[in-house]
């Protein structure tokens, strides 16, 4: 018997526009989401409104608070280092058993270096919702061949608040090298095909992409 594939509902069509709206840069963190001008514009019920906000609190994306409403959630100094030090621990271990099963492909291995360039031309632009794509992307491909199952699905639930931390990175301007440099670091420590050295080379590019965010956060106190 064939799996039953749902429609998405309403609600988790609204859920989805408001996060592109945050990748776009249309939705700030701590920015309130006003329930009168969302629904109109989306074209849907404050209830339904209500039910993707709760969609979105639900992976970390939305705070909700009792009399004062929705607002983008705002990544506190303590989430930001939950975040990078448990992707640094999850990715870099996928990476090292990846490569210790000699798993990844031809395909694979020209689509991480198709990725690592885009975010290159990426940086030429103006805007960040592709760049914050893209790097996602990158993080994906890399650990997708692990063949750990659990170790995945851990991961994939981490992939919004990944979001917002790639795009604190981006709004806070904390990153030290460019994109495509630090990936392609990443990406030479994987082409070489030592599974050590690529598991630690990855742990200390999330590593340092966390501490530098925590860093530029503390200046604009």
């Amino acid at each position: 018997m064939k799996k039953v594939e749902r429609a998405p509902t309403l609600a988790t069509a609204a859920a989805k526009n408001i996060r592109d709206g945050m990748l776009r840069g249309e939705l700030l963190p701590g920015e309130p989401l006003h329930e009168v001008e969302l629904s109109e514009v989306l074209n849907i019920s404050r209830g339904t409104l209500r039910e993707a906000f709760r969609l979105l609190q639900s992976e970390g994306l939305v705070d909700i608070f009792p009399h004062r409403g929705a607002f983008v959630a705002k990544l506190s100094s303590k989430r930001v280092t939950e975040i990078y030090t448990l992707r640094a621990l999850l990715e870099s271990y996928a990476v090292r058993l990846a490569l210790e099963k000699q798993a990844y492909s031809e395909a694979d291995y020209r689509k991480m270096k198709a990725l690592v360039k885009q975010l290159g031309e990426l940086e030429k632009m103006t805007g960040y919702a592709g760049s914050i794509e893209v790097d996602m992307q990158f993080h994906q491909l890399i650990c997708h061949c692990c063949g750990h199952e659990l170790l995945l699905e851990v991961i994939g639930n981490l992939q919004s608040l990944t979001l917002m931390f790639i795009l604190n990175t981006i709004l806070y301007q904390s990153d030290k090298q460019k994109n495509e440099v630090t990936h392609q670091t990443v990406l030479d420590a994987i082409l070489d095909g030592v599974p050590e050295v690529a598991e630690q080379v990855l742990r200390q590019h999330v590593i340092e992409a966390g501490q530098s965010l925590l860093e530029r956060m503390e200046e604009n106190k």
